[in-house]
């Protein structure tokens, strides 16, 4: 009998990890399919950093590499890659996928798909997605949640991709009042030459040479493990590796006495594993106005004037943003906000790494017009970094890591 497989369409307004309870725990599909007698495995981050853990309180590498590597050394795609292969040992019956494409290269998703597709010959597969770009061809039917984790459609595949309308709205994206109010005059912001990193003996960097000037919207490619974390670490000052290189931070040379400060003011900076950081009850304004003072959180009374920013941010994020606190918004709602907040203080370089992962396609359509309307000023120069590729997105510059027989370099496309 040919296996039923499921997609489950979230938006950001799910709770993704209750509907992930629900699913695992047979409560969500019962109706549909009844899982009680079968024995399942998650597909997730979440799983993830389950072994890791494992592994650090164990001291011992539960998920095994040819290379016999630990899940806490990898890259993410090298961990998702490794976690699968795990998964397909022990035969499960059915397989719940959870957003598989996140923070994977181009080749790992094509490996993915391929052993998926193997897979569904004789394993259920129940995948959890919030682009529609991204169901598998072998799902047969979709079903629909809102936000209040209630399947309020159900569709066979052919008709959901018909059927799936394209929006071409926008949504009049503005810039807050005062936004443009940065009058740094120095140029080029960035100046990388023959810089090379190596960790151990392991070489990861070698002679890249990368010129980041104001105005300019670059995307960062380049596969899993290329050093695209190292190199923009080295450009946050992060990086202890960045001493001794022939690096230019906004014109002052890395290590000629500036603080750590000095240059994360100039920048502004998000990726969606901050969020771990922000666990306080703020309000969604606060939590904007947080992002003027570089802060975790706000401590001192705003001025009137960062007040009127952040109700701006609020507007254009929508009205169901509106007298929040943070911790009230579904995952895909927090990010919005922190993007909000990480473009808030106009710095010169806008640095946004990773940052549609579980937005879904209307919010990812108002993340990138965010993006685009901030290019269009010439005013901030923007790393974007991901290995998706978006709609709309209109990078002007590409610096991609190839690999060499000494580790990755840089080229300009």
């Amino acid at each position: 009998m040919k296996l039923q497989h499921i997609g489950l369409y979230l938006n950001n307004a799910s709770d993704k990890k209750q509907i992930l309870s629900q699913v695992t725990e047979n409560k969500m599909l019962r109706k549909i399919i009844d899982l009680s007698n079968l024995k399942g495995n998650l597909f997730s981050a979440q799983t993830i950093e389950q072994l890791i853990d494992e592994e650090f309180r164990h001291d011992r590498i539960v998920v095994c590499t040819n290379e016999n590597t630990s899940l806490s050394t990898m890259s993410s795609g090298q961990q998702k890659r490794a976690l699968l292969t795990y998964i397909i040992a022990q035969k499960p019956d059915y397989l719940v996928l959870d957003d598989v494409y996140s923070n994977v290269d181009k080749a790992t998703q094509q490996h993915i798909l391929q052993e998926l597709e193997m897979l569904s010959e004789t394993t259920l597969i129940i995948q959890l997605f919030f682009r529609k770009n991204d169901i598998f061809s072998f799902i047969q039917e979709v079903l629909s949640i809102d936000e209040k984790n209630c399947i309020v459609n159900k569709q066979n595949i052919t008709d959901f991709i018909l059927k799936a309308e394209k929006k071409e709205r926008t949504h009049g994206f503005v810039l807050p009042k005062n936004y443009a109010t940065n009058t740094a005059s120095i140029d080029p912001l960035i100046e990388l030459r023959s810089v090379s990193v190596s960790y151990e003996d392991k070489k990861v960097l070698t002679d890249v040479n990368w010129v980041i000037r104001k105005g300019e919207f670059w995307q960062l490619i380049g596969p899993n493990g290329s050093g695209k974390s190292t190199l923009v670490s080295m450009i946050c000052g992060d990086n202890p590796k960045a001493y001794g290189q022939n690096i230019m931070l906004f014109g002052q040379k890395k290590g000629s006495g500036e603080t750590i400060w000095d240059i994360k003011r100039q920048i502004g900076y998000f990726t969606p594993n901050m969020m771990v950081r922000f666990t306080r009850n703020d309000t969604v304004e606060n939590m904007i106005i947080s992002g003027l003072n570089d802060s975790v959180g706000l401590y001192v009374e705003p001025t009137d004037l960062q007040k009127d920013i952040a109700q701006s941010w609020v507007v254009m994020l929508g009205t169901s943003f509106r007298n929040k606190l943070f911790q009230q918004l579904s995952i895909g709602q927090q990010r919005m906000v922190m993007v909000a907040r990480a473009m808030v203080k106009h710095p010169p370089l806008l640095i946004l790494d990773e940052p549609t992962i579980e937005l879904d396609d209307e919010n990812s359509a108002l993340f990138i017009e965010m993006v685009q309307a901030i290019a269009a000023e010439n005013q901030v120069a923007i790393i974007y970094i991901s290995h998706r590729d978006e709609e709309n997105l209109q990078p002007t510059n590409f610096f991609e890591l190839i690999k060499t027989d000494k580790g990755y370099t840089g080229e300009v496309k």
